[in-house]
């Protein structure tokens, strides 16, 4: 751990305790959201793609239903002390994710984090619609994301945390790799090197003993 100095993590699943992105379509989009997402795991459609198809799919909202969806959503309890640990070591956290950028700016706000940097796609609200946008999307993307997230990635040397599909790519090329839920699993079948976890806990208690 000496030598990173930038960690990178996913969002959903991983700083939150399920998937805030699957979890809000369940409970507002119409129900054939979930014939998309089959097309996507099948790898028959992008997920750039999907998003387009799912967000379109969303039903008109109040914003208190949003805020109240977003301000109730379970967090790692851990997260933020994980957060001020590494930054006390002059370790960058920076959070890469195919989700929302509304989800995650109003969690770390909640948080009050504030000064995290966060890249991931643009979710407009906006006379109780949705729509999506995507900044960070990149045309060699071999997943067809709508956030490449190795684009982000500068160093050769550096920490990555995940725990599903979206973190595939990037996660074989990390350091150091702490990994839960289906990343663990795709690891274990490709004999890729990981540190498992189950909350950032975990993650402190390994950063104490190697830095």
């Amino acid at each position: 751990m000496k030598d990173i100095k930038t960690i990178y993590c996913d969002f959903d699943g991983t700083i939150t305790k399920k998937d805030m992105v699957n979890t809000f379509f369940e409970m507002y989009a119409d129900e054939k959201w979930i014939e998309s997402e089959k097309l996507w795991v099948e790898g028959k459609i992008s997920s750039r793609e999907n998003a387009i198809i799912q967000v379109g799919m969303l039903k008109e909202m109040e914003e208190k239903t949003l805020n109240d969806f977003i301000n109730n959503f379970e967090i790692d309890e851990h997260f933020a002390d994980f957060v001020n640990f590494v930054q006390s070591k002059s370790i960058k956290v920076v959070i890469l994710s195919d989700g929302f950028d509304l989800f995650i700016q109003k969690v770390l706000e909640r948080l009050n984090l504030k000064n995290v940097e966060f890249y991931s796609n643009h979710l407009i609200y906006k006379n109780n619609k949705f729509s999506i946008e995507f900044p960070h999307y990149n045309e060699n993307c071999k997943k067809g994301a709508g956030m490449c997230k190795c684009s982000k990635v500068k160093e050769d040397d550096f920490c990555y945390i995940g725990d599903g599909t979206s973190d595939l790519c990037v996660a074989k090329k990390a350091k150091i790799l702490f990994a839960t839920k289906n990343l663990m699993k795709y690891c274990k079948e490709k004999n890729i090197n990981f540190i498992q976890f189950n909350s950032f806990s975990d993650i402190v208690e390994y950063m104490q003993l190697s830095l």
